[in-house]
């Protein structure tokens, strides 16, 4: 690879990483305000038959997952750019290439289970929605 070759590589990986952490913040945002939304719900709505308070509840328990899981994300994150900085000092303590690849990947994972769970969480939402105020589209 030549330097200009590898300049790229440094720019486009600059910013995957710092879209990561706006894509991350994004859903933590989102999910927060839906979980928000649940909570005033709950305050001031009667949920007509047992299917949309039981899938109430598993919208509360996805979009907590969801917002679980972006936080452990972010402090998953921040141990990797703990861990690159000591490597890049040489310091002694410095985790290997290897077990940051893997910190790597456990970042896209929990980055992954953030957006299903936040999907699965708002999808229900709306289920629950519809079952709650269907009747006013009629």
């Amino acid at each position: 690879m030549n330097t200009e070759d590898t300049e790229r590589f440094r720019r486009w990986q600059k910013t995957t990483v710092d879209q990561l952490g706006y894509a991350i913040n994004l859903f933590l945002t989102f999910g927060v305000a839906a979980l928000g939304y649940c909570f005033a719900l709950l305050r001031d709505t009667v949920f007509p038959g047992s299917s949309a308070r039981c899938l109430m509840i598993l919208t509360l328990i996805t979009l907590g997952l969801s917002l679980f899981s972006g936080v452990l994300c972010t402090l998953n994150r921040l141990a990797d750019f703990r861990g690159t900085a000591r490597r890049i000092r040489q310091d002694a303590s410095a985790p290997s290439k290897e077990e940051l690849r893997i910190v790597g990947k456990i970042t896209w994972c929990l980055f992954y289970i953030e957006v299903i769970t936040f999907s699965a969480g708002v999808g229900l939402l709306g289920v629950v929605l519809l079952l709650t105020y269907g009747y006013k589209l009629k």
